[in-house]
């Protein structure tokens, strides 16, 4: 990847961002996704809807999150919190790059892998701090070989 500086006729507080690549990868969408969060709050908190209440998760304090069917659970370090919604829209509130989706049906906090093992019939487990596992989608095998920089 080359990085360069540009100077432009621009006010004093804006800024463009050119990414120009061959194609659109899984690559060039993590960094558009990068640079779009760039300017919002980095997000520390995420509130989660349980069926009696509020709560406030930390996201470093977060593990995974995973989906099953319209149920969110939510992994922390000391429980699990279940909720109801959609993967897409925690993506959405997850900003920090640390945050990598695994499958259709997971998010996982790469600060928390221990390792990838190969599981059942030729699938691909992560397993995470804390006992934690979930299948890997091979679709997005790349995406975590990037962020480990294999």
């Amino acid at each position: 990847m080359k990085v360069k500086f540009q100077k432009a006729d621009l006010g004093p507080d804006e800024i463009t961002v050119v990414v120009e690549s061959a194609t659109k990868t899984a690559r060039v969408d993590r960094l558009l996704s990068y640079l779009k969060s760039f300017e919002g709050q980095s997000t520390t908190n995420i509130p989660v809807k349980t069926p009696d209440r509020f709560m406030i998760i930390k996201t470093g304090d977060l593990v995974m999150v995973e989906v099953n069917q319209n149920e969110l659970s939510f992994y922390t370090s000391d429980q699990v919190v279940k909720s109801v919604g959609k993967l897409k829209d925690v993506r959405t509130r997850l900003s920090a790059p640390n945050f990598i989706q695994v499958s259709r049906f997971a998010i996982i906090n790469m600060d928390y892998l221990q390792a990838i093992e190969n599981g059942f019939s030729g699938t691909l487990v992560a397993k995470l701090e804390l006992g934690v596992r979930t299948t890997v989608s091979r679709r997005y095998v790349s995406v975590i070989k990037q962020y480990l920089g294999l």
